[in-house]
């Protein structure tokens, strides 16, 4: 009767397509070697999408990258459990020296510096990581070339530009993406062209599979902060953490000794400008932390005393920020005795590395770098939790800080361009035991 029932659920598609689409990620990506039958199924662009819509994760740990402190791995905080993992660079893009550039609902955009020019801050001679950079092709002469990827499933697409001109003239790029809107991503790109203080916006969209034209023309303010893969010695933006995408727009920040009291968002469809004001009072040093999770655009200002900072957050309509959380760590002193605060060094003796806004109240949380300790606190219960050791050095307070910390969700967002890769087959040991069935009826 078992058998019976079994190949009947196997042989009907929309059956098995229920019962994959009720299970998480991590283990679908395994049960593609089932058969041909699942794996066409699973890697269905249209079943993919589903399964994000029905799951929607929130992220559930930190993927920590320093431009400024290279390693051959990367740190994968978990904030579900107490438990770091030292994994490996992004072998599958076939790149050196790959770097995050920026986390988007489940996909990231990365970069790889790939030579030693001289306007590059790492160069060959003084960068461990990168082999024999004078013999790669680059897309653009500062020596970058750009992906986009899910690190859940490995797919992932190179970033091409129209020209050669195009790429050489490129000091930040974005990426927008929200599965909810839509399955596929867009980037938005800033470039100088000009040898004054005027530069061009265009978009590329993955569902044309084209960039935007005509361009979209602007002068910026003085001070604001776009995101460049590295310091280059001509550029005319100051380097200050990833835009952020929220509510359909990409949002830069003012960011300097200047007094300015608005910056930019760009919204995506509309492909227009607006202003976006900064919260009274910010000034230059003040900013430590600006990211979005689950829907919400926060900011972290801080001045003292030092275990205390708001976090703000921003209106749906961009017209302005409010206070959000007011966060006192003296309880996470008190439990954690250990942990060193009395740098008088430093200006704050942590480093704010996520601010994670969940539904339930309860669960949403603050994650903190503590002398090298990840920590972890409750902004419902206050309640704390040590996450991991993340530095070896002691004192080595802020080896990262919020420019280098982003979000990881487990998801099976499907990039578009990428061809399907074979998976093996280890997987059978941790297959659950109402599946065995269908393997057996697939010959396995």
């Amino acid at each position: 009767m078992l058998q019976e029932s079994s190949e009947a659920i196997a042989g009907n598609i929309d059956i098995l397509t229920e019962i994959l689409l009720r299970l998480p990620p991590k283990p679908l990506g395994k049960f593609k070697s089932v058969s041909k039958q699942w794996l066409a199924l699973i890697s269905d662009p249209k079943f993919c999408h589903s399964h994000t819509l029905r799951h929607h994760p929130l992220p559930s740990a930190l993927l920590l990258s320093s431009f400024y402190f290279p390693s051959p791995y990367f740190d994968l905080v978990s904030i579900t459990t107490d438990s770091v993992l030292r994994v490996p660079p992004f072998d599958y893009l076939n790149a050196p020296r790959v770097s995050i550039l920026q986390s988007c609902n489940g996909l990231l955009l990365c970069s790889s510096a790939l030579v030693g020019d001289k306007e590059i801050r790492y160069s060959c001679s003084s960068n461990p990581y990168i082999d024999h950079c004078d013999s790669v092709v680059f897309d653009d002469n500062r020596g970058f070339r750009y992906f986009v990827c899910n690190p859940t499933t490995t797919q992932f697409a190179t970033v091409s530009f129209p020209n050669k001109k195009f790429g050489d003239n490129i000091i930040s790029l974005s990426l927008a993406f929200d599965p909810l809107r839509s399955p596929y991503y867009k980037i938005v790109s800033i470039r100088d062209i000009t040898e004054g203080n005027e530069f061009v916006i265009n978009v590329y969209s993955s569902y044309t599979g084209s960039w935007s034209d005509p361009d979209v023309c602007f002068t910026p303010p003085r001070g604001l902060a776009y995101y460049a893969p590295a310091y280059i010695n001509d550029a005319p933006a100051y380097f200050n953490g990833a835009p952020v995408y929220f509510n359909g727009a990409i949002l830069w920040l003012w960011s300097s000794d200047y007094e300015g009291k608005n910056s930019l968002y760009f919204d995506v469809e509309s492909q227009c400008l607006n202003k976006l004001p900064m919260p009274p009072g910010m000034k230059f040093g003040t900013l430590d932390y600006f990211g979005e999770c689950g829907g919400h655009c926060h900011m972290v200002v801080t001045e003292k005393p030092r275990t205390h900072f708001n976090i703000l957050e921003l209106k749906e309509d961009f017209s302005g920020w409010f206070v959000r959380y007011r966060v006192d760590l003296t309880p996470m002193q008190v439990a954690f005795p250990e942990l060193t605060w009395d740098d008088e060094d430093a200006k704050h003796p942590f480093a704010v590395l996520g601010v994670f806004q969940q539904p339930r109240e309860q669960d949403s949380k603050v994650v903190v770098l503590v002398n090298g300790t990840a920590m972890c606190f409750n902004l419902a219960t206050h309640a704390s939790r040590k996450l991991s050791d993340l530095c070896e050095a002691a004192g080595d307070v802020l080896a990262y800080d919020w420019r280098d910390a982003f979000l990881y969700f487990e998801n099976l967002t499907y990039v578009i361009g990428f061809p399907i890769s074979s998976c093996s087959l280890f997987w059978l040991l941790e297959l659950p035991t109402f599946l065995y069935p269908f393997i057996r009826i697939c010959g396995l």
